[in-house]
């Protein structure tokens, strides 16, 4: 069943870019200057919930260079005094709670315009941000590279909580009539919840979409939904000799952030890519992971992709004690390269997790790119998703 209190849609406007991995040094000052300023909204908020005598070790961060050196453990004793965001994509507040109760899919809740999404594969850099924060910050760099491309469309958010059964199918009860009626989605799971973006264009069709299956679909309209939207999808696969590729030699964990130390991810995410130069891209020798995500969610939280390789892990420096869920369990990635297709393609990564939810794989995780999507399967299906997809 779809419910509306366990999905929220959020008003932020968002736009999505996607950029080839070798240019992204074009882009590195302005990641940065959004990356620094989400560390100052939590550690602004941080210093709005103690006296003076308690945050007098904290300085203002607005006119920082991006070497300069942070008291990080100034910001971290204030979390661990109290401070606490929403640890837990399951803990809404008691007011948003009941309001949600109470309304339908029309209604939509009011974030802070701080949506941030960073993910690296080994050819491709996107990023999603309101279109606000892409303007302001890295509109100079989307002038200077011909190659990146910016999205025409804008998206807003709809982020879906589970209970922790059935993850992945819910998601697709959510988005597959989506798809089959030509609506373009972007697909985000984190640790914490599923991001689906939704073009701004098709919002009201989407709504309404939503609100006929807010009751849940009987099983035969939902076996036709799955079974069209995989058979859309592996034909356009065959038309364009595009090949899903399971990704055998890489292993990724689905992680977050714990709550205090929100700031501290972050900073430590924006230290690791500023060292990340075009020298080391072209020489192969590079200094930042391969693989990697970063999602600062609209309810806060910050969602995490890693590599499970320890030597590629260390290149970010994260203190394993900053890092929620295991650090034993991983994923493998199917991986399906789009650059032959449309950038507004339509059901591609939900078509893909259709057949493997047929195959009995009922838990899997999304990412989509700009010109290419993914989908997370975990250790133990690997040799089910070899032998019966033969990838």
């Amino acid at each position: 069943m779809i419910d509306s209190t366990d999905t929220q849609l959020f008003k932020s406007k968002i736009s999505i870019l996607t950029i080839p991995r070798e240019n992204f040094w074009i882009f590195k000052s302005g990641t940065l200057e959004i990356l620094y300023r989400l560390v100052d909204a939590y550690e602004n908020r941080a210093n709005s919930q103690y006296s003076d005598n308690d945050v007098s070790s904290i300085s203002s961060t607005s006119d920082r260079s991006y070497d300069e050196s942070y008291t990080s453990n100034s910001v971290k004793n204030i979390y661990e005094q109290g401070y606490q965001l929403s640890n837990s994509a399951h803990m809404i507040n008691e007011e948003e709670s009941e309001s949600l109760e109470s309304e339908d899919f029309n209604s939509e809740i009011e974030d802070d315009g701080l949506f941030f999404h960073l993910a690296f594969t080994r050819d491709e850099v996107t990023i999603m941000c309101s279109t606000k924060l892409m303007k302001k910050y890295l509109n100079k760099a989307m002038k200077m590279d011909p190659e990146s491309t910016l999205i025409s469309d804008e998206f807003f958010i709809m982020q879906v909580f589970s209970d922790g059964s059935n993850i992945g199918k819910k998601i697709l009860e959510l988005t597959q009539p989506l798809s089959l009626n030509n609506i373009s989605l972007f697909f985000i799971s984190n640790y914490f919840s599923d991001l689906v973006l939704v073009p701004i264009k098709d919002k009201a069709k989407a709504l309404k979409i939503l609100e006929e299956t807010q009751n849940g679909l009987d099983e035969t309209r939902a076996n036709s939904y799955s079974n069209d939207l995989e058979v859309k999808t592996f034909e356009l696969f065959e038309n364009n000799n595009i090949k899903p590729k399971l990704g055998t030699d890489i292993q990724l964990l689905l992680t977050g952030a714990r709550s205090g130390d929100y700031a501290e991810v972050l900073k430590q995410t924006a230290e690791s890519i500023s060292r990340l130069n075009t020298e080391n891209l072209k020489s192969g020798s590079k200094s930042f992971p391969e693989y990697f995500a970063i999602t600062r969610t609209p309810t806060e939280e910050i969602g995490l992709l890693l590599p499970y390789d320890n030597t590629e892990l260390k290149k970010l420096k994260f203190s394993k004690n900053n890092i929620m869920g295991s650090l034993q369990d991983y994923y493998y990635p199917i991986f399906i390269d789009l650059k032959k297709l449309p950038l507004d393609l339509k059901g591609i990564v939900a078509g893909m997790a259709s057949k493997l939810l047929r195959m009995d794989i009922d838990e899997m995780s999304y990412l989509s790119l700009g010109k290419s999507g993914v989908v997370l399967i975990p250790d133990m299906f690997r040799d089910r998703v070899e032998e019966k997809l033969g990838l």
